[in-house]
């Protein structure tokens, strides 16, 4: 046998095989990273739990909405409060939307519990943490932020397959909603939003419509989505 042949055929077979599972081991399900974010938190590193966030992550809850760098100001707080965190139940719905029991307990203590917890994974990073009614308003804020983008393709992964449109359209269905929103972003403009109200599964906001060259106010008016498992079931639209 050539030993020297040998030993350098294992070898590579090492490297190869190391490289394979340590692919494996940093490419994570959103359920598997959801539950690794709340592990570490628990260890009380923040910073090495932030690694498992993207750029544009964004916490709700009850007190409101955080981007990163609040959003590491408040975990920081919980932690050196003695907050530690517990996850039952979790499901990946599709899309990377993971749903949650939790437990928050200060030393030791349970202080709130609820069924209501949604995390976002998109690329393989968090990018929403909170409670379902900030879900709703997060969704709101990231559809038309993706709209003025002109990313149609993201936009539409928030919308539901039997979505309803009513007051600026009336159709019914996400292939006929996504031609009329193809339409609007090759026409140009933009829409503003602002004044947000939730309530039960509903987000009401008003909207302003601005021309292409972004000075003038086309059409203005009161909106709301409402939503079903973190998709878009009706948007409904009345003018000024």
């Amino acid at each position: 046998m050539n030993t020297k042949y040998f030993s350098h055929s294992l070898l590579i077979l090492l490297v190869i095989s190391t490289l394979l599972l340590g692919g494996c081991a940093t490419s994570k399900d959103p359920v598997t990273l959801v539950q690794n974010f709340y592990e570490i938190i628990n260890t009380e590193d923040v910073e090495k739990a932030m690694t498992l966030t993207a750029d544009n992550y964004v916490v709700g809850d009850s007190f409101g909405t955080y981007d990163k760098s609040a959003a590491v100001i408040q975990w920081q707080a919980a932690v050196d409060a003695g907050h530690t965190f517990k996850l039952t139940d979790l499901l990946d719905t599709g899309d990377g939307r993971v749903t949650s029991c939790y437990e928050v307990f200060e030393n030791g203590t349970v202080i709130d519990k609820s069924c209501d917890h949604v995390t976002r994974v998109r690329d393989g990073k968090i990018i929403f943490d909170g409670l379902s009614p900030a879900e709703q308003l997060w969704i709101v804020q990231q559809y038309y932020a993706l709209i003025n983008a002109g990313d149609l393709e993201s936009a539409m992964s928030f919308v539901a397959d039997d979505v309803k449109c009513r007051g600026a359209c009336y159709l019914t269905g996400k292939a006929s909603y996504q031609t009329y929103v193809e339409g609007i972003i090759h026409n140009g403009g933009r829409k503003e939003i602002s004044n947000f109200t939730v309530d039960g599964d509903k987000v009401t906001y008003y909207y302003a419509f601005y021309n292409k060259d972004g000075r003038d106010v086309i059409i203005s008016g009161t909106e709301f989505m409402q939503f079903k498992d973190g998709k878009i079931i009706l948007i409904e639209s009345d003018f000024n």
